[in-house]
């Protein structure tokens, strides 16, 4: 098998979702998860059952318009509808020390021995004031030890801030009507000073007035109106004198004027010149124009002709003394007018003082009136009236505790309980760091895994591990370790079976000194002459296994002239050929990565059919590191769900990347608990231990 690079790098991703992998979490986790939810979920029902029990009473407030019985307004539109700030303001007022302290002084709260001196504080921890939705109801709670006190408590707090609204409402009441009485009486004398400097100023200017005005002014104005009507009666008389001096001029009939036709004069002696001119023309035919009676006749017709020309003339006499008598007025009222206009002159440029002063007047009795009838309004409402503020619900005596809600402490103790437990799963999963199968290893470090050697429980000296592959020789163990030298074999680049091969791990205490044993009792099993190698010049577990820890070894033959026949020691039992670590010594990769290491290694290629080198781990120290340069082939013990990824990532990069890992053997894997890992699971744990016979 090919890889594209030998540094191994750790890449993992997160796989798609599948709900087999959900299934199998919960399978690897239930019982941890579990644990913890039972955890918690017992700590808050001891929380429940042994905290001591506390009881609430509770109380509604409403905080309604006040009402107004004398003067009735509509509140509808104004802000205590709907005002927060009000709201929060009398919130404040409930929590207030000095109404808790009223409280505190009338429930007798000091005197009680569970509460102390520091009543006011406790009661100020034990209330509770909110609102309730969107309304403007107050609920204020009261929670302590005693159900009836609880409730007796809320009860009396109410009341204390219905009694200190009432209160608070008259106080200012009465400081209003005072202030109204006061500024009333001030605003007397000022309306008595304006309106005496009103009249002093009249009186020291002669200026008298009637209802509608100043004398001079309501004289002016009556002199304007008879002047206006003068002249339009000098204008109609005018005009009708100039009509009949046009008629005289032009020599017409004067008695077509419309007054000498509207004379009853006129008219009556026409009415005679009538007759008499018949009485003429009868007569003159009858006696002809000498006749006496004809001549009396003509005498009366020309005495009444006479009479009508002086009339008439009387008229147009009149119509010119009209005239004259109109001219004479008008130059009257002009006269007149000037005289009054001289005095209203003279009163209008005091008339600016006194009017500014009846202005001052004025606006002093406005005042003084509105003062007053406020003042006396206020001082009416102090005997009605109405706080606005009402208890709606008074607290009734607690039948259960409020504190500590059993069922809900129960309810919440599970969801809290699970949620910490599913918390804590998943915490716990992405903290384990280990390798837990073999696809996992070979998806994130490109690795094959030649085996999955299982967890060998209750092991001893005498049964681990060679003892145990003789006497069970078809035990799912036995398949690992066979599993482990048939994937040695073909993973191999070489021509032949690989000869050396290392094995070594990235911690200690993973299991690779048995490892090691084991491949080289079941090769031996197998007749092949197998060496085993124990290169640990630290620990020497595989000399010690053997109890060759007095015998030449290693150390030895590096260090000493001697052969390398006279260092191998055969172990009878198993037919396993052992090189103990032999001697100690202070510098062990010196001594391993010398040329004589390297010959002794060639020489004993030739020799045996396979060489199993024991190397120290990996990260400790550099000996295996150096080692892997001489072997064929490296196989990595790794620890199932132990050994953290990057200490094995490192592991393989310390060992000169992957070109000569043959693969990696997952040592004490709990095969039970494997399945568990879904994906992950190798197809060897699938099968039943039944299946094996031994």
């Amino acid at each position: 098998m090919s890889y594209a690079a030998d540094d191994p790098i750790i890449a993992r991703q997160l796989p798609s979702l599948d709900v087999r992998e959900i299934f199998d979490f919960f399978l690897r986790r239930w019982k941890f998860g579990c644990a913890i939810a039972a955890i918690t979920l017992a700590i808050f029902l001891v929380a429940a059952f042994t905290l001591p029990p506390s009881y609430t009473g509770v109380a509604q407030v409403l905080l309604d318009s006040p009402v107004d019985y004398m003067t009735p307004q509509d509140y509808s539109n104004s802000d205590f509808s709907d005002n927060p700030t009000f709201i929060e303001s009398q919130i404040a007022v409930l929590r207030s020390a000095s109404l808790l302290q009223q409280v505190v002084d009338s429930e007798k709260l000091a005197e009680d021995p569970k509460i102390g001196p520091a009543a006011l504080t406790w009661l100020q921890g034990a209330l509770g004031v909110s609102r309730v939705g969107l309304g403007n109801v107050i609920e204020l709670d009261v929670t302590m030890y005693d159900p009836a006190k609880a409730a007796s408590l809320a009860n009396a707090i109410a009341q204390a801030y219905v009694a200190d609204r009432t209160k608070t409402r008259y106080e200012g009441v009465q400081k209003a009507s005072t202030w109204l009485s006061d500024r009333a009486a001030y605003l007397r004398s000022e309306l008595s000073r304006s309106e005496e400097a009103v009249q002093k100023f009249r009186a020291d200017h002669n200026l008298l007035t009637t209802r509608a005005g100043s004398l001079t002014d309501q004289q002016m104005s009556e002199l304007n109106v008879a002047l206006i009507n003068a002249r339009a009666e000098l204008s109609a008389k005018r005009a009708q004198y100039q009509q009949v001096d046009k008629l005289l001029s032009s020599g017409g009939d004067l008695q077509s004027m419309p007054d000498v036709l509207q004379s009853v004069v006129v008219s009556a002696l026409r009415s005679q010149l009538s007759v008499v001119s018949r009485r003429e023309a009868d007569l003159r035919l009858k006696y002809g124009e000498r006749h006496p009676d004809v001549l009396s006749a003509q005498a009366e017709r020309r005495d009444i002709e006479g009479q009508i020309s002086a009339e008439v003339q009387r008229l147009v006499g009149n119509l010119k003394n009209e005239v004259d008598a109109a001219e004479a007025r008008e130059a009257a009222l002009v006269r007149a007018l000037g005289s009054v206009s001289d005095q209203s002159e003279v009163e209008g440029q005091v008339g600016v003082q006194l009017r500014d002063l009846e202005r001052i007047a004025s606006a002093n009795q406005n005042l003084f009136e509105t003062f007053l009838s406020r003042a006396k309004l206020t001082e009416e409402k102090s005997t009605l009236l109405n706080s606005g503020v009402r208890v709606i619900t008074a607290a009734a005596v607690p039948l259960s505790p409020s504190f500590p809600n059993r069922p809900l402490f129960a309810a919440l103790g599970l969801v809290l309980g699970v949620l910490f437990g599913g918390a804590g799963a998943v915490l716990r999963e992405l903290s384990a760091s280990g390798f837990m199968a073999k696809k996992q290893i070979e998806e994130e470090l490109a690795v094959p895994v030649l085996a999955s050697m299982p967890r060998m429980l209750g092991w001893s000296g005498e049964t681990q591990p060679i003892a145990y592959l003789e006497r069970r020789p078809l035990s799912r163990y036995s398949e690992a370790v066979r599993r482990l030298r048939l994937g040695m074999d073909a993973t191999s680049e070489l021509s032949c079976s690989p000869r050396l091969m290392l094995v070594t791990s990235a911690m200690p205490s993973e299991g690779k000194t048995t490892l090691a044993l084991s491949l080289a009792c079941s090769a031996a099993a197998d007749g092949e002459r197998v060496l085993l190698i124990d290169a640990d010049l630290r620990l020497s577990a595989a000399t010690a296994f053997f109890g060759m820890a007095e015998k030449v070894g290693l150390v030895d033959l590096l260090t000493l002239p001697m052969k390398a026949s006279n260092a191998i020691h055969l172990d009878e039992r198993s037919g396993i050929s052992l090189l103990p670590a032999g001697a100690k010594t202070r510098n062990p990769p010196a001594l391993l990565a010398s040329a004589r290491m390297r010959s002794i290694l060639d020489e004993l290629r030739g020799k045996f059919d396979t060489v199993i080198v024991d190397a120290p781990p990996v990260g400790p120290a550099a000996d295996a590191s150096i080692l892997a340069r001489h072997v064929d082939k490296i196989i990595f013990a790794v620890k199932w769900c132990e050994t953290s990824r990057e200490a094995v990532a490192e592991g393989i990069r310390h060992l000169g990347g992957r070109s000569k890992i043959a693969g990696i053997a997952l040592t004490m894997v709990d095969e039970p608990k494997l399945p568990k890992y879904g994906r992950y699971t190798s197809l060897d744990s699938s099968v039943s231990d039944s299946y094996y016979l031994n």
